[in-house]
């Protein structure tokens, strides 16, 4: 188990897809036991093991569509973005419109960055200050050159 909570901390997504296996395999290694040890002919048994797969295959896309839906929610997390609640909450309710705002859900968790923040302000910001640098600069040359066209 210990293994299992390191991969979990680790390789999130790894560590569940692995513990599906393990169980997909456990099933198969109890289905062959039975096989072996009862009076059940192969035929059945393979309606038995098609019946679990199947049902192994549902809940899998089941999960993996439930865990799909929060990667946006994980990323605004990780971010520490000021509105990962409503991230998160339009997450679930994107369950319900088939995922159709999901892209718009990942572009939002994409635009903050804990570093920068949203990005668009501070680069306003500094094109501003440089905006106001260079006409300072040009204020200067032309009184400079008007004051050697008054002299010379």
């Amino acid at each position: 188990m210990g293994l299992v909570r390191r991969l979990s901390k680790s390789a999130f997504w790894f560590a569940r897809w692995l513990v599906a296996v393990a169980v997909l395999g456990a099933v198969l290694l109890a289905g062959l036991g039975a096989l072996l040890t009862s009076d059940v002919d192969f035929d059945t048994f393979l309606n038995y093991f098609a019946l679990g797969l199947l049902v192994f295959v549902l809940v899998t896309l089941f999960y993996g569509i439930i865990a799909i839906h929060d990667v946006p929610y994980e990323i605004a997390k990780r971010r520490d973005h000021p509105h990962q609640d409503a991230i998160h909450a339009a997450g679930w309710v994107s369950l319900f419109t088939l995922h159709a705002i999901w892209p718009f859900l990942w572009i939002w968790a994409m635009l903050y960055r804990p570093d920068r923040g949203w990005g668009m302000a501070q680069k306003q910001a500094a094109e501003a200050s440089t905006s106001a640098l260079e006409l300072e600069m040009l204020s200067k040359r032309v009184a400079e050159l008007e004051r050697r066209a008054r002299e010379g």
